[in-house]
């Protein structure tokens, strides 16, 4: 995973404890749990277009294709014996 992810999944995750922390708190602050549910809303974002744009990248990797193809598994030389 990409050095950007992590930090971004660090902070995330550090926003969420902050935002629960708040919510639980007898003199929780509305402002201040609206900026940082913000700010953990465009972090999961920018997580989410991450990792759809690595998704992308893996389904439109070229494959390796073998030089040799065996009609079936008894053609393969390990298997017959002629390696």
């Amino acid at each position: 995973m990409s050095r950007r992810f992590m930090v971004l999944l660090e902070r995330a995750t550090r926003i969420r404890q902050l935002i629960d922390r708040e919510q639980q708190s007898g003199k929780s602050s509305p402002i201040r749990l609206m900026r940082m549910k913000r700010l953990y809303l465009s972090i999961s974002q920018s997580l989410r277009s991450l990792t759809e744009k690595r998704m992308v990248a893996i389904a439109s990797a070229p494959r390796m294709r073998p030089d040799v193809l065996f009609l079936n598994v008894r053609s393969a030389p390990a298997l017959s014996g002629n390696w």
